[in-house]
Formats: structure tokens, sequence, C-alpha cells
């Protein structure tokens, strides 16, 4: 039966100041955070087998809020 590990992305950005951030959760390790664009970040992810299982967007005022889970399989 296959077995799975878990991971995070979460992105916040705040409209007025036009700064985000990007931080990935691994398996094992603490939330780091990345370089570049949510989506170079998750490009990067899918190219070491991770796999977009569920995604969850909020805002209030100027800030918004992304967080992506993902999966990867680890075992058979």
């Amino acid at each position: 039966m296959p077995t799975w590990e878990y991971a995070s992305v979460i992105t916040a950005n705040d409209a007025e100041s036009q700064r985000a951030g990007v931080s990935v959760k691994l398996p094992g390790g603490p939330s780091e955070r990345q370089q570049g664009d949510t989506s170079s970040v998750l490009n990067k992810l899918g190219a070491e087998g991770w796999e977009l299982v569920n995604y969850h967007s909020s805002g209030a005022g100027t800030w918004g809020f992304e967080q992506f889970w993902l999966k990867r399989q680890t075992g058979s």
C-alpha cells in the first residue's frame, strides 16, 4: 500500500506595499521562506514529485493569503 508525505506552501500578499512572502513547510523540517513567486515555488516542488491536493485563499482589506497542500508518494 502506498504511503504519502505532505507539505504546505503559504503565500501572504500585501496589496499596498506589493510585498509578498512565500514559505514552504516540508515533512520533518521548519517552515522556510523561499525566493521567487508562488508559481515558481510550486513548479519547483512539482519537479520534485509533489502533487497539489488542496488550495485555500482568503483576504481581508488589502491583505491576501493563500495556502496550498501537496503530497508525494514515499513507498509502495
